[in-house]
């Protein structure tokens, strides 16, 4: 059931920005050693591809509001608490998304396939630490007893 209280949509925005800072605090460092198969974090090409050549800081803030309107989003259409499954649907629709429509924009073509064989692999790894930070979130964020008696699912 979807969230329809404003309530219930101030922790679904809560849970995002959450959600976004978490997954940054773990995919930040990952860059920084380049232990991840990317040229550069996505949101930072996308901020240099709308505006040039910008401040790191300007890609970690499309960054954290991309995923918070992301996240949130799920949240509100889904409802509180959403089960694993649900979440892991999520999460590789996302990552589709991205290998067919978002890197083709960045110029990374489909699957990154321009830049490296392996940057759709590498986006892996981000989708999972997203899915997993959300997840988590939804289940600090919206107590048990409040989900069951809004009616949403849980599991």
């Amino acid at each position: 059931m979807p969230l329809n209280d404003v309530k219930g949509q101030v922790k679904a925005v809560l849970a995002g920005l959450i959600t976004a800072l978490g997954t940054a605090l773990v995919i930040i460092p990952l860059f920084v050693f380049d232990l991840i198969m990317m040229p550069e974090p996505p949101s930072q090409a996308f901020a240099e591809t709308l505006l040039g050549p910008v401040n790191p800081y300007v890609g970690f803030l499309f960054h954290v509001g991309y995923v918070t309107l992301v996240s949130s989003g799920f949240l509100v259409a889904v409802g509180r608490r959403p089960p694993v499954w649900a979440i892991a649907v999520f999460c590789m629709g996302l990552w589709i998304f991205a290998m067919i429509s978002f890197f083709p924009i960045i110029g990374w073509g489909v699957a990154g396939a321009t830049v490296r064989s392996s940057v759709a692999l590498g986006a892996i790894g981000p989708h999972v630490v997203f899915g997993a930070i959300l997840w988590a979130c939804s289940r600090t964020i919206f107590r048990e007893d409040e989900a069951r008696a809004a009616g949403d699912i849980v599991s």
